[in-house]
């Protein structure tokens, strides 16, 4: 379901760029798959990332530790006056004139762990990065938790402190596997792979779309208090007043998957029909990964 919605997303997107003539117009020349300018597009639009150059966003070349933390902070919106604790004291040496300082600053005292061997102009690997963003993630919200581990076929490179991240980010579809079904631990991360995860990691933190062809809705999942996560969908793009939906069911498929499921809804034929609004709420336990679709 979740590579389904992504795919519509990212169909729509690169579509409307080819209203007006046959090529598709990308934002930046050196990024030719559609997919990927789509994604490139959509976090430029939300001044969470920038080129190289006015054309250029060099895909290929290497992220550094300093745009890793930057991204990420940025990306789910992880906020500087909810602190839990002061950063370590190696935080001090910074220069607090640096770019990324306040943003280095948010995630350490947000909970996420960094040692003092950091190096802002470093490489991180693909599963640095990911033991990143997973623990930024867990700082929005109480989801789903790793159950079991996924088939990977370099997952003796993945050291045991990263492994739960990784497999985090693999369960959640915000990152994947190659064809081989390698992760690639030990490479760098480039700087299209990091964009590719953050915007899956910002859709599911933010808002996700659950749209159909009768309908646009959006659902946003909160966490609400230990046990539950709020999940709220919202009919857009309106036709007309007295135009809604429901939420027909809520079905636990697995231990670990909650489907929701919705009906749009027209304006009642007579004065004494029911009238839906834009926006339903549903409640499910945190341990719930969560599909939401049109009946």
């Amino acid at each position: 379901m979740g590579h389904r919605i992504r795919a519509f997303i990212l169909t729509a997107v690169v579509a409307a760029s080819l209203i007006s003539g046959g090529t598709p117009t990308y934002a930046f020349s050196d990024i030719s798959d559609a997919n990927q300018a789509a994604i490139v597009q959509s976090l430029q639009d939300k001044g969470l990332i920038q080129g190289v150059s006015a054309d250029k966003f060099a895909p290929n070349a290497k992220l550094t530790n300093a745009q890793a933390v930057q991204l990420i902070v940025d990306a789910i919106s992880l906020d500087s006056a909810k602190k839990k604790s002061d950063a370590p004291g190696w935080f001090a040496a910074v220069p607090r004139s640096a770019w990324y300082a306040d943003a280095l600053k948010t995630a350490l005292e947000r909970g996420v762990v960094i040692d003092g061997t950091w190096d802002a102009n470093g490489n991180p690997t693909r599963q640095q990065f990911a033991k990143l963003l997973y623990l930024g993630l867990l700082q929005k919200g109480n989801y789903a938790k790793v159950s079991k581990y996924t088939s990977i076929a370099d997952a003796k490179q993945i050291a045991a402190k990263n492994r739960v991240a990784v497999e985090y980010l693999l369960m959640t579809k915000i990152a994947s596997l190659d064809k081989s079904k390698n992760f690639r631990p030990t490479t760098a991360i480039t700087r299209m792979e990091a964009a590719e995860m953050i915007f899956y990691a910002e859709r599911m933190v933010n808002k996700s779309y659950a749209s159909s062809g009768a309908a646009t809705v959006t659902y946003k999942v909160e966490n609400v208090d230990p046990n539950f996560n709020k999940v709220t969908l919202t009919r857009t793009n309106l036709p007309g007043a007295g135009y809604g939906l429901k939420i027909q069911s809520v079905q636990f498929v697995s231990d670990t998957e909650a489907v929701i499921t919705y009906v749009p809804t027209d304006p009642p034929a007579t004065s004494s029909g029911t009238t839906y609004p834009a926006s339903a709420t549903a409640y499910v336990p945190v341990i719930y990964d969560i599909t939401v679709k049109a009946q």
